[in-house]
């Protein structure tokens, strides 16, 4: 086995679950740092990722791995890169156009796409119980952004466009983490989004912003996104991905809505009002997820 491959034993289930939910606790900074930093979605994802790049090779380095992968492979962390760069771009797109609100709930409906997508990926029969735990989220999610927020269809078709390719590329790193170590797996594929991303600057070259014209509390933001929200959280979830489904993982990140929108009440208590209602939706996905955890649990 190459050293690329080999690694670490995969975690327990208690382990791997813990790590999820901080994995996702974490992953809840990430729209609160997107709504602060003064960029567009192009130039902001494009930083992101740029910062993620660089330091990559240094971890593969320090970790004395190689980053020696075979063709088909690379073209199948590329597949992923563009999937992870257009969820970037629709994700931070949603927040600088309809808000946090509606960005972080539409992602939750990533429950319902990964139950629909996963079995399609691994090859097993479609679970009906996971479609109508995801149907739930979708159900719940939907009265969130119904009663919680003003958003019109551009911004409700990019919220859920993010949560279609959060889920497209979560399943297929869900086959590829049990192949190619995290470290490696992330520089090819976030490599990849960085082209991705560039391509857009094509489409839209107003939007490009130089290095040089990035304020300090700009480029700090970055550097905690890049590093904080993106390294180490990125490397948690494929850790986790050895050892848990990316349906649980997807469950999971139907969290991300609480998290983010409870931080985004203290970052911006004008703009983002929570109601009861918000506690009524949360409770249903808090529920869920207990639910599927208890489920999955291991026999005794």
């Amino acid at each position: 086995m190459s050293s690329a491959a080999a690694g670490p034993a995969p975690l327990k289930n208690g382990p791997a679950h813990a790590l999820m939910h901080l994995t996702v606790f974490v992953w809840g900074f990430t729209a609160i740092l997107g709504r602060l930093i003064s960029l567009s979605a192009i130039p902001l994802v494009f930083y992101r990722l740029v910062i993620v790049i660089t330091v990559m090779p240094l971890v593969i380095w320090w970790r004395g791995l190689s980053m020696k992968v075979s063709g088909p492979t690379l073209r199948r962390f590329a597949v992923v890169g563009a999937l992870v760069a257009l969820h970037w771009l629709l994700f931070y797109g949603c927040i600088k156009y309809a808000g946090v609100a509606v960005a972080v709930l539409c992602l939750s409906t990533i429950t319902f796409f990964t139950a629909v997508l996963e079995p399609v990926v691994f090859r097993r029969r479609a679970s009906s119980s996971e479609l109508i735990i995801g149907f739930g989220v979708m159900l719940g999610v939907g009265f969130l952004v119904k009663v919680e927020t003003n958003t019109d269809f551009v911004g409700l078709a990019m919220g859920l466009g993010s949560a279609l390719f959060s889920a497209s590329f979560g399943v297929l790193n869900g086959r590829l983490a049990r192949e190619t170590r995290g470290e490696v797996m992330t520089f090819w594929e976030l490599s990849a989004a960085t082209v991705v991303t560039a391509l857009f600057f094509a489409l839209q070259p107003q939007s490009f912003v130089s290095p040089l014209a990035l304020t300090l509390r700009d480029a700090g933001l970055l550097l905690g996104l890049g590093i904080g929200c993106t390294v180490l959280p990125w490397l948690w979830n494929l850790r986790v991905l050895q050892t848990l489904t990316p349906y649980a993982l997807a469950l999971a990140v139907s969290l991300e809505p609480v998290y983010s929108m409870v931080l985004a009440w203290f970052f911006f208590p004008d703009a983002e009002q929570l109601t009861w209602r918000f506690y009524a939706g949360c409770a249903v996905l808090l529920g869920l997820v207990a639910f599927n955890t208890w489920r999955k649990r291991p026999a005794r």
